[in-house]
């Protein structure tokens, strides 16, 4: 009876081993996809461009943008542009593609935006748009994106409401409602990317290819 008894002891401590050990290779496999090698060979450098009708050496905005903040009125209209340096043409669209020709085989890339603000009280706020989604802050401000490159010349000048394949934000406009008196400044990010790759596990966008301003009180 007692030699039954150690053969069973044996058997159940053998099993208890092999088990420790799986779970301890599981772990082993998590932090290897965790510390994945990301390789960024995005080539696009960009910038922001405040929307004034107006391309002639027309200039980045750097750092930051002056506004009043006030309900029912514009924040501002930023147009994107993959120069950082300035940039000038006769219109959004042959500017556009002015750049845009300067890179080789970046069709695949698509452009988001990054929104972070601060409230009076500290409450902090920050979303990547990659689509629209014109109230997702609608307590203190509306966001409109634009493709500028698909809009038929001619046509009524609209905001985008859905994407497809072939849609690309190129602008965007911030429009104050009645909170945006508790707002204390924003920071906007205009990036591009190719797949979900180009962002981490919390859906942050772990890419160069960016370019950020603020977008401050005046007076502030």
């Amino acid at each position: 009876m007692r030699i039954l008894m150690l053969i069973l002891l044996l058997l159940l401590v053998g099993c208890e081993n092999s088990k420790q050990i799986e779970i301890k290779e599981d772990e082993k496999n998590e932090v290897v996809n965790e510390n994945e090698v990301y390789t960024d060979d995005n080539p696009i450098e960009l910038g922001l461009y405040l929307y004034d009708n107006s391309y002639v050496n027309k200039e980045v905005i750097k750092d930051s943008y002056y506004t009043d903040f006030i309900s029912g009125t514009d924040l501002g209209s930023f147009e994107v542009f993959y120069s950082k340096n300035g940039v000038s043409g006769t219109n959004f669209k042959d500017t556009w593609y002015k750049y845009y020709d300067n890179y080789e085989n970046i069709d695949q890339y698509k452009i988001g935006f990054n929104i972070k603000f601060i409230l009076d009280d500290t409450t902090n706020f920050n979303k990547t748009f990659l689509e629209p989604d014109i109230y997702y802050f609608g307590d203190y401000f509306y966001i409109y994106f634009y493709d500028d490159i698909h809009q038929v010349d001619g046509t009524y000048y609209s905001h985008l409401e859905e994407m497809n394949s072939d849609t690309l934000i190129t602008s965007v406009k911030l429009y104050a409602t009645d909170g945006i008196e508790r707002v204390e400044n924003i920071i906007l990010t205009v990036f591009t990317y190719d797949d979900e790759n180009d962002f981490d596990q919390n859906g942050d966008y772990r890419g160069n290819s960016r370019y950020t301003i603020r977008i401050k009180k005046n007076n502030s």
